[in-house]
């Protein structure tokens, strides 16, 4: 029963790393045929894929890091400050400094 309950945890685990498989999934998408490269997560696409995939060799910053991390960054402070207002801490701190610019 023991090693059952094991088993089923662990299985549990790993599923939640790997993930399922599904399309849905995706973090990225190459088309080739379009010259496109699309990170889905910050739902951002870029035309000339092989000078993204060849990186940033002639200095233009034009590599897949450069090109999808400043869309990555809104896309995490986002997440943060919906986190955030879920707990409240946003309106908080807007009614905190909404008194320290007041005289009093």
């Amino acid at each position: 029963r023991r090693r059952q309950e094991e088993a089923e945890r662990m299985g549990k685990l790993r599923k939640g790393i790997v993930g399922s498989g599904a399309r849905s999934e995706r973090i990225r998408t190459y088309n080739f045929p379009q010259d496109r490269c699309t990170d889905h997560r910050c739902k951002h696409s870029e035309h000339g894929l092989m000078r993204l995939l060849q990186g940033d060799a002639d200095g233009d910053g034009g590599d897949i890091v450069d090109c999808f991390a400043p869309h990555m960054e809104v896309m995490y402070r986002e997440e943060l400050l919906a986190a955030l207002d879920e707990e409240g801490v946003v309106e908080a701190a807007k009614a905190e400094g909404g008194r320290r610019g007041r005289k009093g």
